[in-house]
């Protein structure tokens, strides 16, 4: 198996955005945003699927994930011109965009500030906006504690993120198999899977690399209130995928993306749960670029 290639770039003001990438000879751009607690590393690692689907990838990671440098205090709007500024580095004029998990909120600024570069927008588990009296009914428990904990005692959130990185550099293996229990039984099947793991691990590693500062930070980006200047119409096609066992994002918030996104079609696979992203990339993979 091929594997993915690791490099960065040089941002204005010198900053470090770190990304993996594969198959600079084919024609279909796809990029990947990854979840919270994650990094680009967390794909999957079959290649083959890219040169299948003739796709030339791209997998970027956050500030302070990976090897990204770390930036205090942005924005999702900020992010949206960094990977703008990416896109014009590589010579890339249009995308495809698969969001997983936070990455799909990403994905989604990113769309609204600069549709005319995203061919499809693709939404797989995605988060919706946690800063918003829209959305607030429907948060999931765990997310509205991440918003509260940042608007009343952002210090302790600071301290639980860098307790847990503590953790995962003294006992990776337990950290990880605590991780895994914790999940429903339809992920716990993919995150066992042993290939699937590898990915799965790299990518908790990569983004508590910084003593947990990047997930932070990430998380204060993530609670910000969204810029809610009417966007430009988005042309392009949107996938939205959802699994019915997930309770990191449930099916009720991949409601509220239908809703925004009328135009939508929408993928509900029952018997998955937050890791359908890669139980089912070759299928969402096909979709991004159909």
């Amino acid at each position: 198996m091929i594997e993915y290639n690791e490099s960065f770039i040089q941002l204005q003001g010198n900053q470090k955005l770190s990304y993996i990438s594969y198959g600079d000879t084919n024609s279909n751009t796809v990029m990947f945003l990854h979840g919270f607690g994650s990094s680009a590393s967390s794909i999957h690692p079959d290649t083959k699927l890219l040169d299948k689907y003739n796709i030339r990838f791209f997998a970027i990671n956050r500030p302070g994930y990976g090897d990204s440098d770390v930036v205090m205090k942005y924005s999702m709007e900020d992010f949206a011109d960094s990977i703008n500024e990416f896109l014009i580095a590589k010579g890339i004029k249009k995308t495809s965009i698969i969001g997983w998990s936070a990455g799909g909120l990403y994905s989604q600024v990113f769309t609204d500030k600069y549709s005319e570069k995203v061919t499809s927008l693709n939404l797989v588990s995605s988060a919706i906006p946690l800063n918003s009296n829209e959305t607030n009914r429907i948060l999931p428990s765990n997310w509205k504690m991440i918003k509260n904990m940042n608007r009343y005692i952002p210090l302790m959130t600071k301290y639980y993120f860098k307790s847990l990185s503590k953790k995962m550099t003294k006992d990776l293996h337990s950290t990880i198999q605590e991780s895994i229990k914790q999940m429903v039984e339809e992920d716990k099947r993919v995150a066992n899977d042993p290939i699937l793991q590898q990915a799965i691990i790299k990518g908790a590693v990569e983004s508590y690399r910084n003593s947990g500062i990047g997930v932070y930070y990430d998380a204060l980006a993530l609670c910000k209130k969204m810029n809610d200047k009417k966007s430009p119409i988005f042309n392009g096609k949107i996938n939205i995928w959802q699994g019915g066992k997930d309770t990191i994002w449930t099916p009720d918030t991949s409601n509220f993306l239908r809703e925004k996104y009328s135009n939508s079609t929408y993928s509900f696979v029952d018997n998955e749960g937050h890791l359908l992203y890669l139980s089912h990339w070759d299928e969402i993979l096909k979709k991004s670029i159909s």
